[in-house]
């Protein structure tokens, strides 16, 4: 499935599982594996705090909590072997 919006919250609950980590490395990674088609977003907090950053790939899709920017890559289907952070 092709997605083309990650949205990642910049609540304080989700910016203390480092939020804000987790999308810079995803911007980079986007940037290195030339996927321009994805915007990732930082968006206003979406109500589902604790347990990790709270993340919404594609316009419908769950909120999903996730703790490392490699599972947001695992869910979009890129391999991140040839990135560096």
């Amino acid at each position: 499935m092709q997605y083309n919006s990650v949205k990642i919250c910049k609540g304080p609950n989700c910016k203390a599982w480092s939020s804000d980590r987790i999308a810079r490395e995803l911007r980079k990674t986007a940037d290195n594996l030339d996927l321009s088609d994805i915007k990732i977003c930082r968006v206003a907090c979406m109500d589902a705090c604790h347990g990790g950053v709270s993340v919404r790939i594609g316009c419908k899709g769950k909120i999903l909590k996730l703790k490392e920017a490699e599972e947001v890559l695992t869910i979009l289907g890129v391999s991140n072997e040839s990135v560096a952070y």
